[in-house]
């Protein structure tokens, strides 16, 4: 699976990418906006890797088994 898959997943799982955006300013205080869920998908290929450990915490809540190293395969190597 790659990043983009895996942060797909997330992101049906919370609704859409709204909802993870919210999901994530609530976690952190800061602004986290749909467009960034958007480009991290699209134009960035992938998350910063600040903000995978906040994602898989998400993932669990639903569900998932999505993992850092899954998210930022770079910065995450599998250990």
């Amino acid at each position: 699976m790659s990043p983009i898959e895996a942060l797909q997943l997330v992101v049906d799982a919370l609704g859409g990418q709204t909802a993870l955006a919210r999901a994530l300013s609530q976690q952190t205080g800061r602004s986290v906006r749909q467009q960034h869920i958007w480009n991290w998908l699209n134009r960035d290929g992938g998350i910063p890797p600040a903000y995978a450990p906040l994602i898989v915490s998400l993932s669990k809540k639903h569900g998932l088994t999505i993992t850092c190293s899954l998210l930022c395969p770079a910065f995450y190597p599998d250990a």
